[in-house]
This record gives structure tokens, C-alpha cells and sequence, in this order.
């Protein structure tokens, strides 16, 4: 299994950069990230904000978690979803960019873009 180093430091093997890269081709859920580097939120709050039906981000969510990209906590009766830490790390300090090593992520701009 080839193993990659970032710029950042990290080192994690091609085919968990390819789950991530995976996760990160949709719309959606580049949407979805960009939404939850500003804050962390409840399925019902990213799906009023981001005008996506509740079903569509529940399963985006799942493809984010299982990637590793999102973590989700129990509040209630609700999940809070926020960025991974071990993902954070890899965001540049105004958490904008997400380096890979092999490829950057730009999550400035409105959701629209």
C-alpha cells in the first residue's frame, strides 16, 4: 500500500485519500463541509440552510462520516455534525483550504459558488 506525505505533515495511505477524495467529489457535500467549517450544525439546520432535503443530507452525511471528514455527537434527540479533528489539522488557519498533500480543497465564497 503506497503511503503519501502531505505538506502538512501527516501521512495517511492512498486509498484513504481516495475515500476522501471520493466523498469531496459531490457538490452537495463540498456544500456541506463549507457549511460546517463555519459551524457545526444539526441535519435539519444544514438542510434549511443549504435548501436540501433532509433524506439527501442524512445520506450525504453518512458518505462525509464514513470518509472520515465529519464526526457527529448526540444532543437530545438531535446529531450534531461537525469537521473531524484529525481533518481540521489539515486546513490552513483561516480553515479555508484543506491540503491533502496531493491536492487543495478551497472552501472560501458563498455556497453558491
Amino acid at each position: 500500500m503506497a503511503k503519501r506525505k502531505g505538506t502538512t505533515g501527516g501521512t495517511r495511505s492512498s486509498p484513504e485519500w481516495t475515500v476522501i477524495l471520493k466523498a469531496l467529489a459531490d457538490e452537495s457535500r463540498l456544500r456541506i463541509v463549507r457549511e460546517l467549517l463555519k459551524h457545526e450544525s444539526s441535519v435539519s439546520n444544514l438542510s434549511e440552510t443549504l435548501g436540501i432535503r433532509i433524506y439527501n443530507i442524512s445520506r450525504h452525511l453518512r458518505v462525509l462520516e464514513n470518509s472520515g471528514l465529519v464526526t457527529k455527537r448526540k444532543e437530545g434527540n438531535s446529531r450534531i455534525y461537525s469537521i473531524a479533528k484529525d481533518i481540521k489539522r489539515h486546513f490552513s488557519d483561516e480553515e479555508q483550504i484543506l491540503d491533502l498533500g496531493c491536492c487543495m480543497f478551497k472552501f472560501s465564497g458563498s455556497s453558491s459558488d
